[in-house]
């Protein structure tokens, strides 16, 4: 446990993720969809993003007890690892898409408000997930997991990269018309329309990397249909703490 919090706060991870986040931040400078007052949002999105770290050292002890299931046949695993890779993606954002309709149901939403609880929406806002939302993200990896077998060893860091790059992508400050990305892709302003604040608990445009599953579901709205500009957060009041573990 003590060597994962460690992990967790590595100087390298810290230097790549900030490293990272000025290129977002000059992205945001040059094309904000509003203007933010970084300073009065930073300090409480980086207290957020240290309770995420120490959450998902603790929830990664919860999931790893998970055992892996055992679908992957020798046929299949003889397949390109390219191939397989797509397949796991498609697979992946399907129960996550899933996944996320669940944290917007009556039992499901106080553990996903507080990611819903920033008023002002750009790359590291994001990171704010509850403890029980950090534990169950983790499941429709562990679900997909075995369409990748065998994996090679340079997949995981890859991976743990496109994670952090697709939740500070989806939750730019930016105003990049992208409707033609959007046909296949999740971008910041298709994502921008779920944290409306008018959308609430009901949501819409819950997709992850794909869109497909909003369009075959029902739940897709058109970006260009609605005001981007806010408000944002959720209607009630509820103290830090308490969304933070999911009550």
């Amino acid at each position: 446990m003590l060597d994962s919090l460690t992990d967790a706060f590595a100087w390298e991870a810290i230097a790549i993720y900030w490293g990272i986040g000025l290129l977002f931040f000059a992205a945001e400078y040059w094309w904000p969809t509003r203007l933010i007052s970084y300073s009065q949002v930073l300090a409480q999105d980086v207290a957020a993003l240290t309770t995420y770290q120490v959450f998902f050292v603790f929830a990664a002890q919860v999931t790893d007890r998970i055992p892996f299931p055992h679908y992957s046949y020798w046929r299949w695993q003889a397949l390109p690892f390219g191939f397989k890779l797509i397949v796991f993606l498609f697979v992946l954002d399907g129960i996550a898409y899933w996944m996320h309709r669940l944290w917007h149901t009556s039992w499901g939403w106080p553990i996903h408000r507080w990611h819903h609880s920033p008023t002002e929406l750009y790359w590291l806002a994001g990171v704010r997930a509850s403890f029980p939302q950090t534990v169950l993200a983790n499941v429709p990896y562990l679900l997909a997991f075995p369409l990748l077998k065998p994996v090679p060893a340079a997949f995981f860091p890859i991976y743990g990269y496109m994670l952090v790059l697709t939740n500070n992508w989806m939750h730019m400050n930016v105003t990049w018309q992208s409707k033609k990305l959007e046909w296949l892709f999740v971008t910041p302003r298709y994502h921008r329309v779920h944290h409306l604040r008018e959308m609430g608990r009901t949501g819409a445009n819950f997709g992850v990397l794909f869109t497909l599953w909003d369009r075959l579901f029902g739940t897709y709205v058109d970006p260009e249909q609605v005001d981007l500009t806010g408000p944002y957060g959720i209607r009630e009041t509820v103290h830090p703490v308490r969304m933070a573990v999911g009550l």
